[in-house]
């Protein structure tokens, strides 16, 4: 590109990144940032910001780069900002103090069982995998408050008969919550795209986890 007095302002070029997998995202990220670095090196560059430099280089493909970078930071900080807030929020509904120590401890172990069944199902983080594991916090939560509300708000003598009550009026109610869900994702076992696979994999394995853990593994807990 040349301005009126035939000087050029702007230039391009075509490169092949031949030596990039696909299918490697950690060689992926390591594009990305010697990319970034060989570019901050050249000599026009000195002293600019990296939004302003002169020599760069840039494909579309660089924001799925750059997705897969920021990902495990981003993840990570969600789910504990998800945690604390669902365990809040269990305080606030929960007409006890104690029952953050069922809440916070069983969503955790929920999230991970999660990830290790996606892992298992063959599923990366991708940005589909990425929404449906935030979302899924929200969702695992609601099986466990459930049965820890009406456990609270028994007002049967012991534990025991605590826990009896609780499955005898609400166990049913989650149970079949669960089935529902389950239901309502079934036909997606049937789709031809991956996009719907993984939030077919994702909602079965949150309905399977949430009501194990909140039917069957938490009244034992508030039995003990």
């Amino acid at each position: 590109a040349r301005n009126d007095q035939g000087q050029v302002t702007a230039s391009r070029v075509t490169l092949e990144w031949d030596r990039v997998d696909p299918d490697d995202v950690t060689g992926q990220i390591d594009a990305l940032e010697d990319q970034e670095e060989t570019s901050r090196q050249q000599a026009v560059n000195v002293g600019r910001d990296g939004k302003d430099w002169a020599v760069f280089s840039y494909d579309d493909v660089y924001f799925i780069w750059s997705f897969f970078k920021a990902c495990p930071e981003e993840l990570t900080l969600t789910v504990i900002m998800g945690v604390v807030a669902v365990s809040l929020i269990s305080i606030l509904a929960i007409p006890h103090w104690s029952d953050i120590f069922f809440a916070a401890p069983l969503i955790m172990n929920l999230y991970v069982d999660l990830m290790g069944i996606l892992q298992f199902a063959g599923i990366t983080i991708n940005s589909v995998s990425y929404i449906t594991l935030v979302v899924s916090i929200g969702l695992m939560v609601d099986f466990l408050i459930h049965i820890l509300l009406r456990y609270f708000e028994s007002d049967k003598p012991t534990r025991e008969e605590k826990v009896k009550d609780t499955l005898h009026t609400m166990g049913s109610s989650v149970a079949i919550g669960g089935l529902t869900t389950f239901l309502g994702v079934l036909p997606l076992a049937f789709n031809t795209t991956w996009i719907f696979d993984v939030v077919f994999v994702t909602f079965v394995a949150l309905v399977l986890l949430g009501v194990s853990h909140g039917v069957i593994l938490l009244p034992v807990l508030l039995s003990l």
